[in-house]
């Protein structure tokens, strides 16, 4: 059964929709870290920017985190590039999570770009929290901090609380990583990820403006923005992976263009993706989706997204 799937591997709770009733559930109102999923949401936050006008996924960082403006790859990472980590910037977990400093942004700026931009999925907090100092320093220009930003752009429109988001002592959260939402506030993101995905404006978000910071990059077709798609699931010599042991090391291009999440469901399915479990699921054609949170690396996407099509 779907509870006894969800449950397992140190699940804390689930839920599951369709369209906006909540067809079954197990403890939906826990809270816990989101982790990764976080991403989805400064990704929600970028496209509020874009929208306002003071913000082009195809900007040059280096246009406003000026120092990175006399090094020759730095020069070169584009706003998109961050969203799709992609930038050629070391990830950085050391820097930015072991050593727990002060100003993350200053520690993200100071990262060094060990690809050349645009060649390598990385994965790592290095590109969000180079997003976040970007954001930081044009709200600056219009007198608005980051937290505020978000309250007012994301997290109130859509509902979910933003007490408890990890934050550095400059009051700068963390875009990687950070956000605690219970899976009810998990399925109030999904649905407005999933309404963007197939084409509706809500909540004062636009697609297109979505859709165009959340693209995937040719190095690695599966992912865009905080979304892992299953884009390429019904082509011929694709196989499953699992995304969380497949990021800690770089990998070619062609291991990304030969992945999915699973070729037991269809490619508009697109996931959101946080550690030990944590998940959400999204059919944007069908109006579905299925929010986890749970603690345990044994997790397997593949797995459970098999029972569900059996």
């Amino acid at each position: 059964t779907l509870n006894a799937t969800a449950s397992r591997n140190a699940g804390r709770g689930w839920a599951a929709w369709q369209g906006n009733r909540q067809v079954a559930a197990w403890n939906p109102d826990v809270r816990s870290p989101s982790l990764s999923v976080t991403k989805s949401i400064a990704a929600l936050a970028t496209s509020r920017a874009v929208s306002e006008g003071w913000m082009s996924s195809s900007e040059l960082v280096a246009n406003t985190i000026t120092e990175w403006r006399g090094d020759s790859r730095k020069s070169r990472i584009t706003v998109l590039m961050l969203l799709q980590q992609v930038s050629g910037l070391e990830a950085g977990v050391i820097p930015l999570y072991r050593n727990h400093p002060s100003d993350k942004g200053a520690a993200a700026v100071a990262l060094r770009c060990v690809d050349t931009p645009g060649t390598v999925f990385r994965y790592g907090p290095s590109h969000w929290e180079v997003l976040a100092e970007l954001m930081k320093r044009k709200l600056s220009e219009r007198r608005m901090s980051l937290a505020t930003f978000m309250g007012r752009a994301v997290m109130n429109p859509i509902g979910l609380y933003q007490g408890n988001w990890r934050s550095d002592s400059q009051d700068t959260p963390y875009f990687s990583t950070g956000t605690e939402l219970s899976v009810t506030e998990l399925g109030r993101l999904g649905k407005i990820i999933s309404r963007l995905l197939h084409g509706d404006s809500t909540k004062g978000f636009n697609p297109i403006r979505f859709a165009e910071v959340c693209r995937p990059s040719t190095t690695n077709p599966m992912f865009g923005g905080g979304l892992w798609r299953n884009t390429r699931a019904s082509r011929p010599g694709v196989s499953s992976i699992q995304v969380e042991r497949s990021i800690d090391d770089p990998k070619s291009s062609s291991f990304w263009r030969n992945a999915c999440l699973s070729t037991r469901q269809p490619s508009g399915l697109v996931a959101l993706i946080g550690s030990g479990g944590r998940r959400v699921y999204l059919w944007p054609g069908s109006d579905k989706r299925i929010a986890r949170l749970g603690s345990s690396t044994s997790w397997n996407d593949s797995a459970f997204l098999g029972r569900l099509a059996q």
